[in-house]
Order: C-alpha cells, then structure tokens, then sequence
C-alpha cells in the first residue's frame, strides 16, 4: 500500500570517533534529498564512544551551525547513531497464536513484540529491532505475513544491543548541545542501509564500515540483516604506526596518511617520494614512499584478517555472493579494495552513500555514510516497496512524554 504522508524534514547525528556530522535532510517517498551538512573534527570520543563531554558537545554545536547555515533550517531534534564495541547483535525469534484464522496486523505486532523480548544485563539496552523473516504453520521464509490464513505465527528478528551508559552519553551530550534525540540507530546498520544495493542485500553481503577507532560489520542475506559486530581496529592505529615508525608527529602522520598513503605497496610508482615532518625542531626528511606504504600494508591486513576471522565465525562465509562493500573514513585510501580482495578472499568495492540527492558532491565520501544512512532509516517508512511488517520496530525516545517519530524536527532559519 502507498505510503500517503508528507515529506518530513530530519536531522541526524553521527558521532564518530574523529569527527562529529549533523545532516539535515527532506525524507519521503522519492528517498533522501539532503539540504545541510555540517562536520567538526573532535578528540572528545575514543573508538565511537564520549570521553569527554565538553569536547563532544563543543563539535556538536559547531557542526549543527554550519548545517543551518547551509540548509536554512534550525535544528531542534536528531535521529542519533550509535557506535563502540560495545555494539553487538543477536537473533531471537518469538512466537504466539492467532484468535481468528488469519493473520492481522495486531498479531504480526504481537509476534514482533514477543521476539524483542531477550534475557539482557541490567547495563545493556536494545538500540535496534529488526524482522528477517516470519514463519506461518512452518511455513517459512515468509516478509509479509497479514492476511494469511494460520494460527500460529513465529517472527524471527535481528536485535542489536549497547551498553546503556554509552547510550545515554550520546543522549547527554545531545542535550547540552540543545538537540533532543527522538531515536537511536546503531552505525553499523546506518552505514549499510547508506551503501549496499537491495540486491547485494538479497543474495548475500557484508559491509565492513573502517573509521577512525573501529570497524563495524554487518551480513545480509534474503533482505535481511543476520550479523552485527564492531572490532575496535581503525584508522587511528595506522596513524599511530605511521607516527612511530617515521618519527613525526600524530598530525603529521595523519597528514600522510591521507594525503600519500597507499595500502598495497605494488600500486606505489617507482621513485615516489615524500616529506616527512620531524619533531622537536629538527630537519624534516625526505623518504621512498614505498617506505610509508611498509608500515601501512601490514596494518591494513592485520585488521582485514581479523575481519575474515569475523566473518567465518559467523558461518555465513560462503553465503555472501556479493562480497564485501567497504565504506568509512579508511576506505578512501588507495589500494584498499584490492589488498581486501587478497586477505578476506571476496570481491570488494567501496561503497559511496548511494541515491544522494540535493547536495551530491558533499556526499561523495564514504566517512559520511552514517550520517547520510540515517536519513536513509527515517525514510523507510515510506518506501512503499519494503512490506511495513519487515519495517525496523520503531524504539522512541521519550523523555517528556509520547512523541511521534516523524514530527518535524526542524523549523525555518531564514
């Protein structure tokens, strides 16, 4: 059925470990058209979690700016991610019986509520619901299940968990920035729904997102989402090799990194050379760039093994004919997707955001993928190709009161 609402306008935040994004985008049934983007870089987060709130909020307020700024709108309200390795997802499946004979909408809800329930610590909460697929009388593989004639009626859901006091960090420091937060949305599904094409979804994918402080990895088959995970490996190591190994500041090794980094040496022409910065006033040095590239290719693969360690201790390995997408901050290094292909032994391609629309050009960068992904999880609702019983179970934050999710969440600047 045709979703009939209004465009709405959103915002979101992403909070990553290098750098803070406020997005302000339209929403509705011809997808994300983005208006604003606003990026600050900030130290006030350790591999996707508040270390210092003052830093955070500060980062916040000045990437909100310059998204008004561009967008015309003030924002008042964001759709939060949520990252750190602390992120973790389980699979749960809950079942009830139907009254009439047939399925209803009421019992898929029910069926749905009933596979959210999971034994979880008194420290851990539930960021995300998400339906794989429901099973009728055994019937099984089953997306939309209302109006189906059974009685009994199984849900099988993908639930990812954080760590309460991380969560309501990021919601802390929202707060102080002035924003509320009306929904949180882990980064490692933000991310994918950013990137990955609905057919690399349905015959088998993983994204691997590599930021600053983690990597965040997510496998789909049939449509949906079986695997959550974040490994606390990224970029920052390789900026921390690089200071260590040619001597030379953090910024400075950060500055080569981005500017003259290569992941696999055999792509480094003969004869390159580069600049390296020394410390405490002495002569800077000149070095093959092949240099640079043997302190950064072991690195590299050291987190792609780890990746692959991931990925087979799922034991969907062989499941992913559409091999690995990778997206993030690291992923704009040359080299990567062919030392990927080598160490994890499937096809890789970097994932843009896809399907951008307003502001292409800003978006053509993989480190903004959970920022532009979280636009892409509030437009879901209106897609009317996606059947409303496979729609992420909506968890509101509700501070002060019931609030509906899509109230406008901006207000005109100009």
């Amino acid at each position: 059925m045709k979703n009939s609402k209004k465009k709405e306008i959103v915002a979101t935040l992403d909070l990553g470990t290098s750098k803070v994004v406020v997005l302000i985008a339209e929403v509705g049934e011809d997808g994300v058209s983005v208006l604003g983007i606003g990026r600050a870089e900030t130290d006030g987060l350790r591999r996707g979690v508040v270390i210092s709130i003052g830093k955070a909020v500060d980062a916040i307020l000045k990437a909100k700016h310059n998204a008004e700024q561009m967008s015309g709108y003030l924002v008042r309200e964001v759709i939060a991610g949520v990252g750190g390795t602390h992120i973790v997802g389980v699979n749960n499946r809950g079942m009830i019986t139907t009254k009439m004979g047939e399925i209803r909408t009421a019992d898929v809800e029910r069926a749905l509520e009933a596979a959210s329930m999971i034994p979880m610590q008194m420290d851990r909460s539930t960021v995300n619901c998400l339906p794989s697929q429901y099973v009728v009388d055994e019937h099984e593989g089953i997306r939309d299940p209302v109006g189906i004639s059974g009685v009994r009626l199984e849900a099988y859901t993908h639930l990812i968990t954080g760590a309460r006091t991380a969560i309501e960090n990021v919601l802390k420091c929202a707060e102080r920035a002035g924003l509320r937060v009306v929904e949180f949305v882990a980064n490692p599904l933000a991310s994918a729904l950013a990137v990955l094409e609905p057919n690399e979804m349905e015959i088998g994918v993983c994204c691997l997102d590599l930021g600053a402080g983690t990597a965040d990895l997510t496998i789909w088959t049939q449509g949906s989402l079986l695997t959550t995970c974040v490994l606390g490996a990224g970029g920052q190591v390789i900026t921390s090799d690089i200071s260590t190994g040619l001597r030379t500041p953090l910024a400075c090794a950060e500055e080569l990194k981005i500017k003259q980094g290569v992941a696999l040496g055999r792509l480094v022409p003969d004869g390159d050379t580069i600049e390296v910065p020394a410390v405490g006033g002495r002569q800077n040095k000149r070095l093959s760039r092949r240099a640079l590239t043997e302190i950064i290719e072991p690195r590299v693969s050291e987190i792609f093994r780890l990746v692959r360690r991931e990925i087979v201790k799922t034991g969907y390995a062989d499941l992913l004919a559409g091999g690995v997408v990778l997206t993030g901050g690291c992923a704009q290094m040359p080299g990567m997707a062919e030392l990927g292909d080598m160490i994890l032994n499937l096809p890789v391609r970097i994932g843009l955001p896809r399907n951008v629309k307003g502001l292409p050009s800003l978006l053509e960068d993989p480190a903004l993928s959970v920022a532009y992904g979280l636009a892409v999880y509030a437009a879901l609702p209106y897609n009317a190709s996606i059947p409303r019983s496979m729609l992420p179970v909506r968890r509101l934050n509700k501070p002060k009161g019931i609030v509906q999710f899509f109230r406008r969440v901006a207000a005109v600047l100009f």
